[in-house]
């Protein structure tokens, strides 16, 4: 599903140049559970923006379902994410005057077409994410953990094929970390792939293949008996 070759990220700030990228090879297959981990500045979060078509490399190739998304034009670039990728963030990013309900329903505005049955899916989504008796409560009536669960029905809403979530759990406490991480797991087990950015060894490990990075390259790809066994 996902193909990353030789992908590198530059920023430059006059004659200035800061490599970012260096060199990266990742190949994701559809159905799988990654933890792309490192601590902060190792470039996890600039990989995962070009993973999920929010940046574009200096350097290199990204396949997505065969298609080069480097090639693509902006607009492009903007159908791919409503189309195929749904968006976790450690900031839940929900509008504060609207309910939940609302909130999940956002992504559907840049769609192509509303559907007939948006409002329908959106409470079985809220269901889903346990909040049934809450989707007419506005972010600042639900706990923190409750709102990463809005924050994830609303990346499903487009049917995603990827969810990329980026430190989702930060946020939280202990407790709501423990429930929003057995919801990814169970979302998984329905089938979604989904890649998940932490700086967390612990959550990390929830997933069945754990990327590490450092210094802007990829230093480990170990599998959960990898890891289990401790590398043995």
């Amino acid at each position: 599903m996902i193909r990353l070759e030789g992908i590198e990220k530059t920023y430059r700030s006059g004659d200035l140049e800061t490599p970012v990228l260096k060199n990266i090879n990742l190949h994701i297959s559809r159905g799988e559970y990654v933890a792309l981990m490192g601590s902060s500045g190792t470039g996890k979060s600039t990989l995962m923006n070009i993973l999920g078509c929010l940046d574009v490399p200096t350097k290199g190739r990204y396949e997505l379902d065969g298609v080069d998304v480097v090639k693509l034009t902006d607009s492009e670039l903007s159908r791919v994410r409503n189309e195929k990728i749904g968006f976790v963030f450690q900031q839940f990013h929900l509008l504060p005057k609207s309910d939940a309900l609302t909130n999940v329903l956002l992504p559907l505005v840049y769609a192509d077409s509303y559907p007939p049955n948006a409002k329908k899916r959106a409470e079985s989504l809220l269901t889903l994410v346990g909040l049934r008796e809450r989707m007419h409560f506005r972010p600042g009536q639900l706990s923190g953990g409750q709102q990463q669960r809005v924050a994830i029905a609303r990346s499903l809403i487009n049917d995603p094929r990827i969810i990329l979530a980026d430190e989702p759990t930060g946020n939280l406490d202990k407790t709501s970390t423990v429930e929003i991480m057995e919801l990814f797991d169970k979302l998984h087990g329905q089938g979604h792939t989904v890649i998940m950015v932490t700086h967390d060894e612990e959550t990390a490990k929830r997933a069945h293949r754990v990327v590490e990075m450092s210094d802007g390259q990829l230093v480990s790809d170990r599998s959960r008996e990898e890891l289990d066994g401790g590398g043995q």
